[in-house]
């Protein structure tokens, strides 16, 4: 499961690359809203040093972005909650000619990851627990 925090960068790391058949594809991601059923689309540029183990992509969450924003990195999510997400290989060699990610569509080659995304409106604290003391205390009746 990834998490993304809205009006915030996120980094997201998958493994695609196990799953890919071309030598350097540019990947398409699509979220869908699971209340709403509606897709967001974006492309990220893959910042993995290592892409035979994991790719690493940055995710913008902003509100009030422009179209050709989404071939940057930079989208902006509905509602709170969960959305499922796919991830597609595509058959582009640049984005040059195209207006937003949505213009990537037709170039989807295969999918290669499909997941679930939890958005948030903040990073939330996980539950801390507090160390006990180490010295057992036994009773015994006499």
């Amino acid at each position: 499961m990834l998490r993304v925090i809205k009006n915030s960068e996120n980094v997201l790391t998958v493994t695609l690359t196990e799953k890919s058949n071309l030598p350097n594809p540019i990947y398409l991601f699509k979220f869908v809203n699971q209340t709403s059923n509606v897709a967001y689309w974006f492309i990220s540029e893959d910042a993995s040093l290592f892409k035979e183990r994991y790719n690493k992509f940055t995710l913008i969450e902003l509100n009030n972005i422009s179209p050709i924003e989404t071939l940057q990195g930079y989208i902006t999510l509905g509602l709170q909650g969960f959305y499922d997400y796919e991830i597609y290989q595509t058959t582009l060699t640049s984005l040059d000619g195209l207006d937003s990610a949505v213009d990537a569509i037709p170039f989807i080659d295969k999918t290669v990851e499909v997941g679930i995304v939890d958005v948030v409106f903040a990073a939330e604290e996980y539950a801390k627990y507090e160390v006990q003391s180490d010295t057992n205390i036994v009773y015994q009746p006499e």
